[in-house]
């Protein structure tokens, strides 16, 4: 897919970082949007930043309603007429140990990173089947390719997401439909700020390292585009991204042998602080 202009896009989680950064990525090349997440207030923002002349229609949705995806794309198809691209980009996280986990925390991980986007795509397939040169974007992360520990429950989501775009490639190739998985690494977002935690300090810890420290969501939708573009399978965005793949095909076992030494070192902070 070379050029966007009068392209269907349906993005998830388009209310902030990432998300409106490839809304307003898209707008610039002429696509048309249909916007969803769940926080109303937050898209009418990022769709009044939007040059005057974006079609585009905002879709208020709690993605862990998988209900309500038949409506949504049927509102979609009423508004634009089409899907040519979907992003499956929202993600939520809760910070702690698995054993700080409840239940409650654990699907709601896994309802919104991992079987929203595949029941989406289910729901969203005729359509983009009946489109020219479609593409669906799974926005995993660099911890669908890295367990993290505080992040058993989102990592398993993201090493699911990377499996199912893996696996979506394959089968849609002969129908001309791309896939795209996205791996970013630590990005300039709020993720961690508005997450739930087990351990606030750390959390808000490392949200001020994220958005210090990030890469900006603008860069990633860059090259999420050129991704499309270009038809690749897999796409890498940030340094630190970039640094773990690297290792991790080089030395497999280093990377995880050094998030286990400084799990033990801030196990131990935890335990001095007590």
């Amino acid at each position: 897919m070379n050029d966007f202009r009068d392209r269907v896009v349906l993005l998830t989680g388009a209310a902030g970082g990432i998300g409106a950064a490839l809304a307003r990525a898209f707008a610039a090349a002429g696509a048309r949007l249909a916007l969803v997440d769940r926080d109303e207030a937050g898209l009418a923002r990022v769709a009044d930043a939007l040059p005057d002349t974006t079609q585009v229609s905002l879709h208020p949705l709690d993605l862990a309603d998988f209900s309500a995806f038949d409506g949504l794309l049927a509102d979609v198809i009423a508004a634009h007429g089409q899907v040519d691209v979907l992003v499956n980009n929202a993600g939520l996280t809760v910070h702690g140990t698995f054993a700080d986990h409840t239940a409650a925390d654990l699907d709601l991980v896994l309802d919104v990173d991992l079987r929203a986007p595949v029941h989406l795509t289910r729901v969203a397939l005729p359509h983009l089947l009946r489109a020219e040169r479609a593409h669906v974007v799974l926005v995993s992360s660099m911890a669908g390719g890295l367990a993290f520990p505080f992040q058993s429950a989102y990592s398993t989501a993201k090493f699911g997401l990377r499996g199912f775009g893996a696996a979506l490639r394959i089968e849609l190739a002969r129908e001309g439909i791309g896939v795209t998985t996205v791996m970013p690494g630590t990005i300039a977002t709020g993720l961690l700020a508005s997450a739930a935690s087990h351990d606030e300090g750390t959390s808000l810890q490392l949200s001020a390292m994220m958005l210090r420290y990030g890469t900006s969501p603008d860069r990633v939708a860059r090259g999420v585009l050129r991704a499309i573009r270009r038809n690749r399978g897999t796409l890498r965005s940030g340094w630190d991204s970039h640094l773990v793949g690297l290792v991790s095909w080089i030395a497999p076992p280093l990377m995880p042998a050094l998030l286990k030494l400084a799990y033990r070192r801030e196990m131990l902070g935890q335990m001095q602080d007590r």
